[in-house]
Protein backbone atom coordinates (compact mmCIF):
# COMPACT_ATOMS: atom_id res chain seq x y z
CA UNK A 1 0.00 0.00 0.00
CA UNK A 2 1.76 3.48 -1.32
CA UNK A 3 0.23 7.01 -0.86
CA UNK A 4 0.34 10.80 -0.55
CA UNK A 5 -2.01 12.65 1.03
CA UNK A 6 -2.07 16.24 1.36
CA UNK A 7 -4.49 18.26 4.05
CA UNK A 8 -4.88 22.01 3.39
CA UNK A 9 -6.75 23.63 6.86
CA UNK A 10 -6.84 26.95 4.86
CA UNK A 11 -8.52 25.47 2.11
CA UNK A 12 -10.48 22.54 4.11
CA UNK A 13 -9.34 20.10 1.54
CA UNK A 14 -7.94 16.83 1.94
CA UNK A 15 -6.48 15.48 -1.47
CA UNK A 16 -5.40 11.76 -1.81
CA UNK A 17 -3.27 9.39 -4.32
CA UNK A 18 -3.28 5.92 -4.10
CA UNK A 19 -0.52 3.85 -5.52
CA UNK A 20 0.08 -0.06 -6.02
CA UNK A 21 -1.49 -3.32 -4.76
CA UNK A 22 -4.48 -2.60 -2.36
CA UNK A 23 -6.85 -4.73 -0.43
CA UNK A 24 -10.15 -3.46 1.66
CA UNK A 25 -7.83 -3.45 4.76
CA UNK A 26 -5.68 -0.71 3.13
CA UNK A 27 -8.32 1.23 2.24
CA UNK A 28 -9.99 0.96 6.06
CA UNK A 29 -6.25 1.40 7.64
CA UNK A 30 -5.36 4.52 5.09
CA UNK A 31 -8.44 6.37 5.49
CA UNK A 32 -8.28 5.96 9.31
CA UNK A 33 -4.56 7.23 9.22
CA UNK A 34 -6.12 10.58 6.64
CA UNK A 35 -9.25 10.72 9.71
CA UNK A 36 -6.61 10.68 12.52
CA UNK A 37 -4.59 13.33 11.40
CA UNK A 38 -4.44 16.40 13.68
CA UNK A 39 -4.73 18.16 10.51
CA UNK A 40 -8.17 16.78 9.40
CA UNK A 41 -11.67 18.13 10.26
CA UNK A 42 -14.41 16.31 8.87
CA UNK A 43 -15.75 19.20 7.57
CA UNK A 44 -13.09 19.53 4.60
CA UNK A 45 -13.64 18.14 1.01
CA UNK A 46 -11.70 15.95 -0.01
CA UNK A 47 -10.70 13.91 -3.65
CA UNK A 48 -9.49 10.27 -3.44
CA UNK A 49 -7.96 9.27 -6.38
CA UNK A 50 -7.78 5.47 -6.88
CA UNK A 51 -6.51 5.07 -10.49
CA UNK A 52 -2.82 3.64 -10.08
CA UNK A 53 -4.40 1.74 -7.44
CA UNK A 54 -4.05 -2.46 -8.33
CA UNK A 55 -7.60 -3.23 -6.96
CA UNK A 56 -10.84 -4.47 -8.20
CA UNK A 57 -13.54 -5.07 -5.20
CA UNK A 58 -15.87 -7.73 -5.04
CA UNK A 59 -19.39 -6.71 -4.71
CA UNK A 60 -19.54 -7.53 -1.10
CA UNK A 61 -16.35 -5.44 -0.65
CA UNK A 62 -17.93 -2.62 -1.78
CA UNK A 63 -20.55 -2.79 0.55
CA UNK A 64 -18.21 -3.71 2.86
CA UNK A 65 -16.46 -0.06 2.55
CA UNK A 66 -20.16 1.38 2.39
CA UNK A 67 -20.98 0.37 5.62
CA UNK A 68 -17.33 1.29 6.73
CA UNK A 69 -18.09 4.71 5.81
CA UNK A 70 -21.30 4.88 7.23
CA UNK A 71 -19.91 3.57 10.51
CA UNK A 72 -17.41 6.71 10.37
CA UNK A 73 -20.15 9.25 9.02
CA UNK A 74 -19.47 11.40 11.48
CA UNK A 75 -15.96 12.14 10.03
CA UNK A 76 -17.56 13.20 6.53
CA UNK A 77 -19.57 15.89 6.88
CA UNK A 78 -18.68 17.15 3.11
CA UNK A 79 -17.81 15.97 0.21
CA UNK A 80 -15.85 13.24 -0.94
CA UNK A 81 -14.98 12.72 -4.42
CA UNK A 82 -13.68 9.16 -5.90
CA UNK A 83 -11.36 9.11 -9.16
CA UNK A 84 -11.17 5.66 -10.51
CA UNK A 85 -9.55 4.03 -13.72
CA UNK A 86 -12.16 2.83 -15.27
CA UNK A 87 -15.87 2.23 -16.49
CA UNK A 88 -16.31 -1.16 -14.05
CA UNK A 89 -14.88 0.45 -11.01
CA UNK A 90 -16.74 3.60 -11.50
CA UNK A 91 -19.72 1.65 -11.53
CA UNK A 92 -18.95 -0.52 -8.75
CA UNK A 93 -18.22 2.36 -6.68
CA UNK A 94 -21.51 4.24 -7.87
CA UNK A 95 -23.01 1.19 -5.44
CA UNK A 96 -21.05 2.51 -2.91
CA UNK A 97 -22.08 5.87 -3.59
CA UNK A 98 -25.66 5.30 -3.86
CA UNK A 99 -25.78 3.85 -0.60
CA UNK A 100 -23.66 6.17 1.17
CA UNK A 101 -25.49 9.01 -0.28
CA UNK A 102 -28.87 7.66 1.40
CA UNK A 103 -26.92 7.54 4.74
CA UNK A 104 -25.74 11.40 4.43
CA UNK A 105 -22.69 10.74 3.48
CA UNK A 106 -22.00 13.21 -0.02
CA UNK A 107 -20.09 11.14 -2.27
CA UNK A 108 -19.74 10.99 -6.10
CA UNK A 109 -17.48 8.70 -8.60
CA UNK A 110 -15.32 9.77 -11.15
CA UNK A 111 -13.29 9.31 -14.06
CA UNK A 112 -11.74 12.54 -14.35
CA UNK A 113 -10.19 14.30 -11.85
CA UNK A 114 -11.22 17.85 -13.22
CA UNK A 115 -14.48 16.59 -13.12
CA UNK A 116 -14.00 15.48 -9.67
CA UNK A 117 -12.83 18.92 -8.46
CA UNK A 118 -15.71 20.90 -10.19
CA UNK A 119 -18.09 19.07 -8.19
CA UNK A 120 -16.00 19.31 -4.99
CA UNK A 121 -16.16 23.20 -6.06
CA UNK A 122 -19.81 23.40 -6.12
CA UNK A 123 -21.64 24.65 -3.75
Amino acid sequence: MDYDYSISPENKFVHVIGKGNYGINDIKKLVSIITNDKRYNSDFNSIIDIRNVKYTPAVSEIIELSDFFIVMKKSFKSKVAIVVKSELLFNLFKISSHYTNKNNIKTNIFLDSSKAREWIDEK
